[in-house]
């Protein structure tokens, strides 16, 4: 079982649900719930502020909190209650936006900071982490960091045009991996349960 917490319209539970998985979407829009609707076993509707209602204990074996973080001012209750509805070998695979990102490193530094309706400086964004603060926000709940991927890109002026998609791939992955904080877009996270089992 699979708790897509923040699931949007879907996208994510439509993925998980074709490879099999039994998924229960969260999000405060009913509008993005009657959309997440036919992806999902059931939706529960809720500001992720308050944490999570109605959520049985230990019921999960997953769950993702993809690009939801960042927008909660608060998040104890939440990261509380996400421990409580996992099961003791369960995951959380957290994905958040790296705000030292090269291009918006360059932003920052000519003083720019213009909110927008997404990206990085999306309006609604409340928090912001490193991915040090992240595993010790995580710690400071009971999650112990598993694996550590930062996806992301390098710009190559001109020589994009003489490589392939693929030397141009394994190049943003590599870069990525060396210097995360420079050219990882989003940090993504596996976390278990402290004490659970052995990483």
């Amino acid at each position: 079982m699979v708790l897509d917490v923040g699931c949007g319209c879907g996208g994510t539970a439509a993925w998980l649900a074709s490879m099999g998985a039994r998924v229960d979407g969260v999000s405060w829009s009913s509008d993005e719930l009657k959309q997440a609707a036919g992806h999902c076993r059931a939706t529960i509707q809720c500001d992720l502020n308050d944490g999570l209602p109605n959520v049985a204990t230990g019921a999960y074996d997953l769950v993702v909190c993809s690009h939801v973080l960042e927008h909660i001012a608060y998040p104890q209750k939440l990261l509380t209650d996400i421990k409580r509805a996992l099961n003791p070998s369960g995951v959380v695979v957290v994905a958040i936006p790296n705000l030292f990102f090269w291009r918006d490193r360059w932003k920052l530094l000519g003083g720019r900071w213009e909110y927008q309706p997404s990206g990085t400086f999306d309006y609604t964004h409340l928090r912001w982490y490193t991915r040090e603060s992240m595993v010790e926000t995580m710690a400071g709940h009971g999650f112990q960091l598993e694996s550590f991927v930062a996806d992301g890109w390098i710009p190559l002026p001109g020589i994009r045009y003489l490589v392939g998609s693929g030397l141009r791939k394994r190049i943003n992955e590599t870069v990525s991996q060396w210097w995360p904080g420079l050219f990882g877009v989003q940090f993504l996270f596996r976390f278990g349960v402290s004490g659970s089992r052995a990483i």
